[in-house]
């Protein structure tokens, strides 16, 4: 069988003609230069993620086009897990001589996709980018852009990128398993933004844990809102299937049962158990303090600052890097163990 010969890398000349200009306009356009008009910069970029164009980024720090910065964009910065996430990539581009212009989502694609927009041609070397919608049809183009692209937290399903994540399906089982070795047979699972891929997988873990333990009770709460949570809830706890355990797989999701179970006067680790995803530093001071599956924010931070770097330095065609960190389940009293003393 004959191999095919590998496609030809498109170089800055072939943009340059695709275009219709010169090879100093392609440049200009990719270094941000403020004289080329916007009609001409738009050719430019069409071209480019026509040719999946990418500068050499080793040629590029020998002439000294590098910026010295990379980009993070994450959905919430007051949002501890995000807020964690940041400093170690901070710190970690700091280290290696390099800036970090960082901005906030706000849950919104339309935003996210316009600050992608912005830190590709005002440039940075890179982009660390949490999704707000793994699915969105703008990600399509986030693999044929002309710099490296790393998400955490949440790969991109729509295209192959590097990615750091976690262990979402066995972090849930961990959970859950904890949960039944307390007897607790009627398992529901309270959960938000059920688009995600991470809340997916938690899902998946949790129902995969039920069927190995022969368990045909299986219930997920949805939820948008803490009123819906206090509605759905009390619903729930009034109903002849009450549950004897809640494994609630975000920290949105755990805080609202929290607060909704406390306006029920329901008791948390003796009426019914309580396991949540996602360990926040304020759970030790709820009474009961909250049994969690602990993710590695500051790794997940680090080690993808890490390969966003190395992708910068080393001009490469190696295969796609996805990451996956272990997680850890952190055991306190909400979940039913006794306090140790």
């Amino acid at each position: 069988m004959r191999k095919s010969l590998p496609t030809k890398r498109a170089t800055l000349e072939d943009v340059a003609q695709a275009a219709g200009v010169g090879p100093m306009t392609v440049s200009r356009t990719i270094n941000g230069h403020p004289y080329v008009a916007e009609d001409t910069a738009k050719r430019v970029r069409a071209a480019i993620r026509q040719l999946n164009y990418r500068p050499n980024h080793a040629a590029r720090m020998l002439t000294g086009q590098q910026s010295r910065s990379i980009g993070l964009i994450v959905p919430d910065l007051a949002d501890t897990f995000f807020s964690i996430i940041s400093h170690a990539v901070q710190e970690t581009a700091r280290e290696s001589g390099y800036l970090v212009w960082l901005a906030a989502s706000s849950y919104d694609p339309s935003i996210e996709a316009a600050q992608v927009e912005q830190m590709t041609h005002h440039p940075v070397d890179g982009i660390l980018l949490v999704p707000v919608d793994s699915r969105h049809k703008y990600l399509k183009e986030i693999a044929s852009r002309i710099i490296p692209v790393v998400t955490i937290d949440r790969p991109i399903e729509l295209v192959t990128t590097d990615s750091v994540q976690v262990e979402n399906r066995a972090g849930a089982r961990m959970a859950v398993e904890h949960l039944i070795q307390h007897g607790c047979r009627r398992i529901t699972c309270v959960v938000t933004n059920n688009h995600l891929r991470t809340i997916r997988d938690r899902i998946a873990g949790y129902e995969e844990c039920l069927r190995h333990a022969r368990l045909s009770h299986s219930k997920i709460l949805q939820l948008s809102s803490l009123m819906e949570a206090k509605d759905t809830l009390l619903k729930l706890f009034e109903s002849r299937n009450r549950p004897d355990a809640l494994f609630t797989a975000n920290n949105a999701s755990t805080i609202w049962v929290i607060e909704t179970l406390r306006e029920l006067n329901i008791e948390v680790g003796k009426e019914v158990k309580l396991v949540g995803f996602d360990d926040v530093s304020f759970y030790t001071l709820i009474t009961p303090p909250i049994t969690a599956v602990r993710q590695p924010a500051a790794e997940l931070g680090r080690v993808a600052a890490q390969l966003l770097l190395q992708r910068i330095k080393v001009d490469s065609f190696s295969s796609t890097i996805r990451t996956v960190l272990p997680v850890s389940l952190v055991i306190r009293e909400s979940c039913g163990c006794k306090r140790e003393l």
